[in-house]
């Protein structure tokens, strides 16, 4: 059975994963969402992570005004724990114990984050629209070619918001109060 902890992380990350998707539902493939649950996996591991990406896209994904398809919302779903679960072995890895992400080192460490947020992103969206072609029963590449300009807004988005805003979110979560992470972080 998981703590009280978890699953009241698991809620406030769910609900702050929604609030800013609906909050940019005009922007296409620009969301904080994926930032939002690689920090959840990063700091209070992969379940969470993962849990906060499902939970999300259970929510926003039946209710959206893009419409909804339980074929790509099992693969959004599927796919988004791709965030949690790389943030999970990060952390499980001691990424949050390398000592001092002091100043000097934020713009190093934003470039790995950027990259790593990129790639992510990549994977993500090579599995959705695979999933997508084959459940509306279209042919592969045409749907890949033709998602290519959305996937690159999101995976550059992604690069951009990973970049400024992993340590950011990592330090604003180690000052939450009872959070438990002024024992396992370091300062970053």
């Amino acid at each position: 059975m998981k703590s009280t902890r978890q699953i009241s992380m698991i809620a406030v990350m769910t609900a702050a994963c929604v609030a800013t998707n609906y909050l940019l539902i005009g922007f296409v493939n620009i969301k904080f969402m994926d930032l939002i649950v690689f920090v959840s996996g990063l700091t209070f591991g992969a379940f969470v992570g993962s849990s906060v990406g499902t939970l999300t896209w259970l929510v926003y994904g039946t209710i959206n005004p893009y419409g909804f398809s339980l074929p790509i919302l099992l693969a959004t779903c599927l796919g988004e724990t791709i965030f949690g679960l790389a943030g999970g072995l990060l952390g499980r890895l001691g990424f949050l114990d390398d000592a001092g992400l002091g100043r000097s080192r934020i713009l190093t460490e934003g470039f790995k984050f950027a990259a790593l947020g990129f790639l992510l992103t990549f994977m993500y969206d090579f599995f959705t629209n695979v999933v997508s072609a084959y459940s509306l029963g279209l042919p592969l590449m045409p749907v890949i070619v033709a998602g290519i300009p959305f996937a690159l807004l999101h995976e550059v988005s992604n690069a951009g918001f990973f970049f400024v805003g992993v340590v950011p979110l990592l330090n604003l979560i180690r000052k939450l109060p009872d959070s438990g992470l002024r024992r396992e972080m370091k300062s970053i």
